[in-house]
């Protein structure tokens, strides 16, 4: 078969190439329009009229439609997958080029639904469904799918996380979000991100790291999580488990009978224990721990998606993700100003000084609903913060920092890379394992060292809406092994705008809060940072997107600030 025939048995004949060709532009442009939502009346009925009388047309459509990435995430009113399941066979399919004016569903929603229908009735057969389960990385016998999505970006190349993808007997890795998984059995699964899990079986999973929360039906029996640390089985009922980068597992059950057992010797090398109901305990990898209760968090886990906020909130751009992974910085350098006049933390800026201003908005438009406008000044004995916001879902962050400590940047906070090392100036150096881990590099000795220096830190800034407390940490090295939350000294305030879409927040932080009380920046020293404004959902708990600011724009853009220090822009005391 030549490549321009594509041979259907349920045509019974060899047909032309599915891709129009290159001079059908019109084609191209209605197919486009319905992607973007842009499909006016005339123009509606020009495409009803093509898929009508052309096969062509009709399979390059359904190809579009289909294998353009992202669609199952927004059509849930005609999940493809279902059609699949019911309609296809084995096959073979290849992907067209994305059509002119790639973008995602919009307000084409319902007309694309309708057109969908009408292309199935026009061709009248299981041909044309043949081999999109190939396409959309779906395995044949899979007993699991996922459900529903939030915010979530794949971690590798395994295949978009969208609704209706199969995901059993594979691995599914995410980077950012959160996913459903629904199994055969009637098993619920809710991972968040960043995770690694596989659903091994129907009633066996595998989470490597992330957060997940299992409900089963009250008669299914012999369900088994396993963890590096920590083995859960359960016989009905719900329960939460979090797997950190430390190989730590907690577990937290909500109903049911659940045993669990710790893969170390002090864990009791596979005996089991009971955890009831409003119980939660911790399984580490250090051999000579023993498992250690915990305080039960009816809020921590995400047990269930919120509900869709439709337009109120801005979604990824999925066929972007690096843009949301990475952000847009525009600046590789600030001033940060000497305070002339007394700071009084109440989140009223007068005192502050104009010079050292910067902005950015997500989006870049005057209108953007997400935007800050930050600055910092010093002295000879604090760092001074302020910012003011535009934020959608502001002040709702409701992670619990007593029990996630360094997962609080999902719930919406400032977080500020920062040296304060002045004999390295800048660029600082210094990297986290993951950073050699994942590019298969070899951490030598003096990178070791590098990572090590307290001097090197993030500070992480957000308010506590449960408690109503405005909170800070400071977390030292790029280890993160030394964590302070709410350091001695410290004060911090966010006052909500007035519209209730952002707000504003300051803060002074001592010297000897971030260890430089003896050797404080001072006029004339450059140093290093960066910023990101974590955004989350109207729940306070899902990370949604983030504003990334102040960039050493000569380091590859694909490598996350925590990840290497050299990545962090020009902090210039004046």
């Amino acid at each position: 078969m030549t490549r321009s025939e594509h041979h259907d048995p349920a045509d019974g004949a060899s047909l032309p190439d599915r891709h129009p060709p290159q001079r059908d532009a019109v084609l191209t442009s209605l197919v486009a329009d319905a992607i973007d939502g842009g499909l006016v009346t005339q123009k509606l009925a020009d495409l009803e009229k093509r898929l009508a009388d052309d096969p062509v047309a009709r399979r390059y459509y359904v190809d579009a439609m289909l294998v353009h990435a992202r669609l199952a995430a927004t059509l849930s009113a005609a999940n493809p997958a279902m059609v699949v399941d019911l309609l296809a066979d084995e096959g073979e399919l290849s992907a067209p080029p994305p059509p002119a004016g790639d973008a995602t569903f919009g307000q084409s929603l319902r007309r694309t639904a309708a057109l969908l229908t009408l292309v199935a009735a026009a061709v009248g057969g299981i041909g044309l469904w043949r081999g999109v389960r190939a396409s959309l990385g779906i395995p044949k016998n899979a007993f699991a799918e996922i459900g529903q999505v939030r915010f979530a970006i794949e971690a590798d190349d395994g295949g978009p996380l969208v609704v209706g993808r199969r995901v059993g007997g594979q691995r599914l890795a995410i980077r950012s979000g959160v996913v459903e998984i629904a199994v055969r059995n009637g098993a619920t699964i809710v991972v968040e991100g960043p995770a690694e899990c596989e659903v091994a079986s129907e009633t066996l999973v595998l989470l490597t790291k992330g957060t997940a929360v299992i409900r089963l039906p009250s008669d299914l029996r012999g369900f088994v999580m396993e963890t590096p640390t920590a083995r859960i089985d359960a016989h009905g009922g719900e329960f939460g488990v979090l797997v950190d980068e430390g190989l730590t597992t907690d577990v937290q059950v909500y109903s049911g009978d659940v045993m669990v057992s710790g893969d170390t010797k002090a864990g009791g090398g596979r005996f089991p224990r009971t955890v009831r109901p409003g119980d939660a305990i911790r399984f580490t990898s250090t051999a000579d721990s023993a498992p250690e209760p915990l305080p039960f968090d009816e809020q921590r886990f995400i047990r269930r998606l919120p509900p869709d906020p439709g337009r109120g909130i801005r979604t990824h751009n999925l066929d972007k993700p690096t843009d949301v992974l990475f952000g847009s910085p525009r600046l590789d350098s600030i001033a940060v100003t000497r305070a002339v006049r007394p700071v009084v933390v109440d989140g009223i800026l007068d005192e502050w000084n104009e010079e050292g201003v910067f902005g950015h908005a997500r989006h870049g438009r005057a209108d953007d609903p997400e935007w800050i406008e930050g600055r910092m000044m010093y002295d000879d004995h604090n760092l001074y913060i302020a910012a003011r916001v535009g934020d959608p879902a502001p002040m709702r962050n409701s992670v619990n920092p007593d029990l996630d400590p360094r997962l609080v940047w999902r719930g919406g906070a400032l977080q500020i890379f920062l040296s304060v090392d002045r004999k390295i100036g800048w660029p600082a150096d210094g990297a986290v394992a993951r950073y050699f881990q994942d590019r298969r590099l070899v951490a030598g000795i003096a990178d070791v060292q590098k990572a090590e220096n307290p001097l090197l830190m993030t500070l992480v800034m957000w308010h506590h809406a449960p408690t109503g407390r405005d909170r800070l940490s400071v977390i030292k090295r790029m280890t993160g092994e030394e964590m302070t939350v709410d350091p001695k000294g410290a004060e911090g305030r966010f006052v909500q705008a007035a519209d209730g879409k952002g707000y504003t927040l300051e803060y002074v932080i001592p010297w000897s809060a971030l260890g430089a009380d003896e050797d404080p920046p001072r006029t004339g020293d450059t140093l290093a940072t960066a910023w990101e404004l974590h955004l989350s959902d109207e729940s306070g708990r899902i990370w949604r997107d983030q504003i990334v600011e102040i960039r050493n724009m000569s380091d590859p853009r694909e490598i996350f600030l925590f990840e290497r220090a050299t990545t962090w822009g020009r902090a210039e005391f004046r």
